[in-house]
């Protein structure tokens, strides 16, 4: 319809201005370059800071439920009560910063960052300190969606990936400072310092936030005027309405969301089922020292961090499925190297390397999907994402609970590299298309049929 309208050489001008409004209202306006990279900027800051003060104390959980007179299994069930509360809402988070806001949800979720860090502070039972971690993951699990949202928002079509690595690369800064910084303030002051340490950073990404990150959620008007009026009646005829919704929020092409959700699923799970069993390997049956694990992880670390910075853009030149690919196979050497390799510098190799691969699935993933989803669904769909990592943490763990009596460690690696190596294959053989101009997205949106026209 919008084709035949563009070709009528007899519109009106009120006719054509009010054709050109409606496709302004559903056209993203092109955000001004150098003030999106400053944004992007300021997000990336933001990500450090946050992720250091949440990372520096996650090590020392251990310590403060031995305070507390409890052990590995409380530890292990606050760790499960995070992540399946984080991937409980996820989606919803991510909903919810499509339609209040992008900003809205990112100090919501820093604010519940302050606030349960300061009961990890005062805790006085393992109970209460379970309780607060699944209070904190179910709050601040939308602050990865709503942030990336934000990227989305205001990165060009062929900048994706690379504003994405901007971001992610941030919050790789704070995995490798925050486990340093809090294991030298634990080592000479104790827990309380490090904890109050970690209160300030997360105070102060809070009011960085509330300074200097925008909104960047605009209002899109709803082409169906019936569209948002309140549906009569209570019970099953709402919750048809709500699932209706919820499906309509998802990709055409479900199979590649899905492929892409998959992905997402297995890299996480291939890493939480070999954490458990990494690091008494390393001290019992390689005979390292805290401080040569720790600088095995911080390898990773720097690693992935500069990727991020330095090769993120490569998917949105060279598109999403070959760098995806070459990201996975390069992420599966570090389960090969610890399966196969006893010697330190050669593990730690296969470590860089497979920071590397992580620092080009990562971002080209949630470009991905945020190519295939519609723009009112951004922050949803990276919800959805999340929830499918998340998933990943919580089976990893649960397994090696399961099988650890009956699999030795090399096994174990074995395992995750299979499963990433089989993920590599279904990835193949699957169907993943290169990322869309902005250009052709602008002309899909002009010979897009609207009901409004007709």
């Amino acid at each position: 319809m919008h084709t035949k309208l563009l070709m009528n050489t007899q519109l009106s001008h009120a006719e054509s201005e009010t054709h050109s409004a409606r496709l302004r209202l559903q056209v993203p306006p092109t955000p001004h370059k150098l003030a999106g990279r400053k944004a992007v900027v300021v997000l990336a800051i933001c990500m450090a800071l946050q992720m250091t003060s949440f990372v520096m104390i996650q090590p020392l959980f251990a310590r403060r439920f031995t305070q507390l007179g409890a052990g590995v299994e409380a530890l292990g069930e606050s760790a499960m009560a995070y992540a399946l509360a984080a991937t409980l809402t996820a989606p919803f988070m991510g909903a919810l910063a499509d339609r209040f806001g992008r900003r809205l949800i990112v100090l919501l979720s820093l604010g519940v960052y302050i606030l349960a860090f300061s009961g990890y502070l005062f805790a006085p039972s393992a109970t209460m300190f379970i309780l607060l971690r699944g209070l904190a993951g179910a709050f601040t699990a939308g602050l990865m969606p709503a942030m990336t949202g934000i990227v989305a928002d205001l990165a060009p079509g062929d900048r994706r990936a690379a504003w994405i690595g901007i971001l992610s690369g941030g919050a790789s800064v704070g995995w490798i400072a925050g486990p340093i910084l809090g294991g030298v303030l634990y080592d000479r002051w104790g827990y309380d310092l490090a904890v109050v340490v970690s209160i300030l950073l997360a105070s102060t990404t809070f009011i960085v936030a509330i300074i200097a990150v925008p909104e960047t959620k605009k209002l899109v008007r709803r082409s169906n005027p019936k569209a948002g009026q309140k549906i009569p009646g209570y019970g099953l005829q709402r919750m048809k309405s709500s699932l209706l919704g919820f499906k309509n929020s998802f990709p055409q092409s479900i199979s590649t969301f899905s492929l892409l959700l998959w992905i997402t699923f297995t890299v996480m799970f291939a890493w939480a089922f070999i954490e458990p069993r990494t690091s008494f390997y390393a001290y019992d049956e390689l005979g390292w020292t805290s401080s040569k694990l720790g600088l095995m992880m911080s390898t990773y670390g720097i690693s992935l961090t500069l990727g991020e910075f330095g090769l993120s853009h490569l998917s949105d030149r060279l598109g999403r499925k070959p760098v995806i690919l070459l990201g996975l196979m390069l992420y599966s050497a570090q389960f090969i190297g610890l399966a196969v390799f006893k010697n330190y510098l050669l593990i730690a190799a296969t470590f860089l390397i497979s920071g590397l691969g992580n620092s080009l699935f990562d971002p080209a993933l949630s470009a991905a999907v945020l190519d295939i989803g519609s723009e009112e669904h951004k922050a949803r769909l990276l919800g959805i994402k999340s929830t499918a990592g998340s998933l990943g943490n919580i089976l990893g763990p649960g397994l090696i609970v399961l099988f650890t009596s009956w699999l030795d460690a090399r096994a174990i690696f074995l395992i995750s590299a299979g499963v990433v190596l089989l993920t590599i294959l279904a990835m193949a053989g699957g169907m993943l298309a290169r990322q869309p101009s902005r250009n052709a997205i602008v002309a899909n949106v002009i010979v897009k049929p609207s009901s409004e026209l007709e």
